[in-house]
């Protein structure tokens, strides 16, 4: 009996902490397309680059009706703070500008343009490998920074 323990205890064995990190490390991929919705990220098509733990994403979309035109154009940055194969955490900056003409003959129509900050927290659920679910929150500057208040944005990526 004793020699069957010393025999085990001699052989190496395959470390459990070596398989965790191969399973839990995510895999990055670079680019994303999707739709993006946030007061302060933007709201329509979006594009994410992701080259390291700074990700880049731009959302844009024009509307036109028979009563105005609209277009809105976000310009976010993300810093993921936890990373795996499941869920990231993130911090995000987003900048949205607003444009907005009615579509009327009254002279005196209004032309709205508006800024919108905001910085918050993420956390991004990967539902498949290639696509993912965001959700973050936190506080904005609304209209020119002349409001503050929270904020929530929300977006649906397929990453290639």
């Amino acid at each position: 009996m004793i020699a069957i323990s010393c025999l085990l205890f001699t052989f190496p064995l395959k470390s459990n902490a070596q398989e965790v990190s191969e399973t839990t490390q995510p895999v990055r991929l670079k680019h994303a397309l999707g739709m993006g919705i946030g007061a302060t990220t933007g709201y329509g098509l979006s594009y994410r680059y992701n080259p390291s733990k700074w990700t880049f994403q731009t959302t844009f979309a024009p509307i036109m009706t028979d009563y105005s035109t609209s277009v809105s154009l976000g310009i976010s940055f993300l810093y993921y703070l936890a990373e795996n194969n499941r869920t990231n955490l993130f911090l995000y900056e987003g900048n949205h500008f607003h444009y907005n003409k009615p579509k009327n003959d009254n002279y005196n129509q209004i032309i709205e343009r508006s800024w919108n900050n905001g910085v918050g927290i993420g956390i991004e659920f990967i539902l498949f490998k290639q696509i993912s679910f965001n959700l973050m929150g936190g506080y904005g500057f609304y209209r020119n920074f002349s409001e503050l208040n929270i904020t929530g944005e929300t977006g649906l990526y397929y990453k290639f």
